[in-house]
C-alpha cells in the first residue's frame, strides 16, 4: 500500500510540474504577444521547472527499469555471464553517475549566492536538480543490483546498458 501510494506521489509531482511549466509558458506567450509588456521571470521559471522534470523524469525511469539499453548480443548468453555483465554495467553507471554527482554538489556550492537574472533566487535551485536526480538514480540503481544478485535476473529483464 505505501509502495503505492508512493508511486502516485511520485507520479503526481511530476505531472504538476509539467502543468506548472504548461501555465508558465501560456502566461509568456499571452503576456508576448497580447499584455504591453512580456513577464521576464516566466522563461527562466519554465527554463528551471522543465530542467527539473527531466532529471526527476530520469531518476522515474530509473525506477521502473525503463531507460534503453542495447540487448542484442547480451540476450544470448548464458545465465551467469548475463549477470555479470548486469552488473559489471551497473557499476559503470554509479561510478558516472556519483562523478556527476561530485561535480554537480560543488557546482551548486560555487553558484549558491548567484542570484538568477530575473527571479533573484539563488542559482543553486537550478543547478542542484543534477546531483538530486542523480543521487536518486544511484540509490535505485544500487538497489536494483542488490535485488537481482538476490532474486537473478529474470527472463525480460534488460541485461545490458540499465
Amino acid at each position: 500500500m505505501l509502495k503505492i501510494c508512493l508511486q502516485a506521489l511520485r507520479t503526481l509531482l511530476l505531472v504538476t510540474l509539467f502543468l506548472v511549466a504548461v501555465v508558465v509558458l501560456t502566461a509568456q506567450i499571452l503576456s508576448r504577444y497580447v499584455l504591453p509588456y512580456p513577464l521576464p521571470w516566466t522563461e527562466e521559471l519554465a527554463r528551471f521547472l522543465f530542467l527539473w522534470i527531466v532529471f526527476l523524469g530520469a531518476a522515474y525511469i530509473t525506477r521502473n527499469n525503463g531507460h534503453i539499453a542495447i540487448n542484442f548480443l547480451v540476450n544470448y548468453l548464458p545465465d551467469n555471464i548475463r549477470l555479470a555483465v548486469f552488473v559489471v554495467m551497473q557499476m559503470i553507471i554509479m561510478f558516472f553517475l556519483v562523478v556527476v554527482v561530485w561535480v554537480g554538489v560543488d557546482l551548486v556550492g560555487k553558484v549558491w549566492k548567484l542570484p538568477t537574472i530575473a527571479l533573484g533566487i539563488s542559482s543553486a535551485w537550478e543547478y542542484s536538480a543534477v546531483p538530486v536526480a542523480c543521487t536518486l538514480m544511484v540509490l535505485r540503481i544500487f538497489f536494483n543490483t542488490i535485488h537481482v544478485l538476490r532474486f537473478g535476473l529474470s527472463e525480460t529483464s534488460e541485461a545490458s546498458l540499465l
